[in-house]
């Protein structure tokens, strides 16, 4: 065949797999929109009537905010930063401007139905390798946490720190403000900032607007509500006990489950279930301890981000950020059901940009992990907090859950150490070079690897 020829065939041939490709998207788009569609519709059941009763925070909210004018800002949803009372203030005063002050749990589960579905578009945009697997890590996320996913504002922050490492290596400006509001809405995404930070080539971007929106954040809580305003979540979190819940308390809930006596779950002064009675004191202890203490290896293994800069893989990145925030998590004294709101939205977007194996095993047991905290809290909590005959098989969900939590932060420690020592021999990096998955030339990837058709898709 002389050149032409080929050149006709070849012509042809691309036109044939672009051909491929687009059926290959819509199908996909086909595919994740009927299942956001029908798993939402299970959550808005849940949220409106099975589980309905989990909107308590959400009438808290709106409870503290039409006392403002009484108590003012500097004493109002202290357990929040101020920023954050700035988000859940938003559909209340929506209601408030409409005259329906009763409809503000509805509004706040379009906001965050729509939020929810912002984020699923940007996955969707932005992944590489793993836009399919990503998809569907995010389509069943939600369910299987159920309606606290949508009657708790972590959700945003959440999907703010998610969004954050989703396009920090396309838009490290947009990454660095999505981490940077997160964090003055919840502080715990503050955790993910060095993560976002290390890689060398969006270093100082990152840094300049986190420092920028931060401050900003900052010196208007400061000016509306004081030093003691801008201090007071810290205190808060100081001042609770043993949530029932936590890692910590796992040893005390199954003495509970197995001889009540000794043991009584109270409702703490810090509006949650806490657990108190023999060991509880000690396992309180060793949690705090344990929060301390994995400050410097956190330390540690930013500084190895940090000197791996320019050969830092974005997958390394993404381990780094989950080990940061599971770490908290495991360590905290206290985790309400919400708390898998700072992990799964992270854990998609690692998957839309990552293609390793090992990545989509940790999220396939985050969301075993979700789904035993759905069955814990709101389906059988009634049984964790007055001791009966179904408290033993609650308990065991509930160590179940906890344990799951461990292996992840194990799991995600040990790939974030081997992935700053491959790191610091190879030469990839977030800008796109090497084993980095998705460029700011080409931030979607390939339609072949999305489709998982391609010949990059793991088998």
């Amino acid at each position: 065949m002389d050149r032409r020829g080929r050149a006709v065939g070849d012509l042809r041939g691309a036109r044939r797999d672009h051909g491929t490709d687009d059926r290959c998207d819509r199908r996909l788009v086909l595919v994740a929109v009927a299942g956001w569609v029908a798993t939402r519709a299970l959550v808005l059941w849940l949220f409106l009537d099975r589980h309905s009763w989990v909107t308590g925070d959400v009438e808290y909210f709106a409870q503290s905010l039409t006392a403002v004018p009484e108590t003012g800002l500097a004493r109002t949803l202290i357990e929040y930063p101020l920023p954050g009372v700035v988000v859940v203030a938003f559909p209340w005063l929506l209601v408030e401007a409409f005259g329906m002050p009763e409809a503000y749990a509805e509004a706040v589960l379009v906001l965050s139905m729509l939020a929810d579905a912002a984020f699923m578009v940007l996955l969707g945009c932005f992944a590489g390798r793993g836009r399919r697997a990503a998809l569907t890590v995010w389509v069943l996320a939600v369910p299987l946490l159920g309606a606290t996913a949508y009657a708790r504002f972590d959700l945003v922050p959440g999907l703010l720190a998610g969004t954050g490492l989703l396009v920090l290596a396309a838009h490290p400006r947009s990454a660095a403000a999505a981490a940077a509001l997160a964090t003055g809405f919840k502080l715990w995404p503050a955790l993910v900032l060095p993560a976002l930070a290390a890689p060398r080539a969006t270093r100082g971007r990152v840094v300049a607007v986190v420092g920028v929106v931060g401050g900003a954040l900052a010196g208007l809580s400061l000016v509306l509500a004081g030093w003691a305003r801008l201090v007071s979540p810290l205190g808060w979190q100081a001042e609770r006990g043993l949530q029932v819940e936590s890692v910590a308390a796992t040893l005390p809930m199954v003495g509970w489950a197995l001889s009540p006596a000794p043991y009584e779950v109270r409702y703490g002064e810090h509006n949650a279930y806490e657990i108190v009675g023999p060991g509880a004191e000690g396992m309180l202890l060793a949690s705090e301890v344990l929060s301390v203490l994995i400050v410097p290896g956190l330390l540690w293994l930013w500084f190895l981000a940090f000197r791996r800069g320019r050969d830092l893989g974005t997958e390394t990145v993404a381990w780094l950020a989950l080990t940061a925030v599971s770490a908290f998590t495991v360590t905290s004294k206290v985790l309400s059901p919400q708390y898998l709101l700072w992990l799964l939205p992270l854990a998609a977007a690692a998957v839309a940009l990552g293609h390793s194996r090992s990545l989509r095993v940790w999220t396939a047991v985050l969301l075993a992990a979700t789904a035993a905290t759905q069955l814990v809290f709101p389906e059988l909590y009634g049984h964790l907090l007055v001791h009966d005959g179904m408290t033993g098989w609650t308990v065991l969900a509930l160590v179940v859950r906890n344990l799951m939590l461990v292996w992840l932060l194990v799991a995600a420690a040990v790939h974030t150490v081997r992935g700053l020592a491959v790191d610091g021999r190879a030469g990839a990096g977030v800008s796109g070079e090497g084993r980095s998955s998705a460029s700011p030339r080409d931030p979607r990837g390939t339609s072949d690897a999305a489709c998982g058709d391609g010949p990059t898709t793991p088998r």
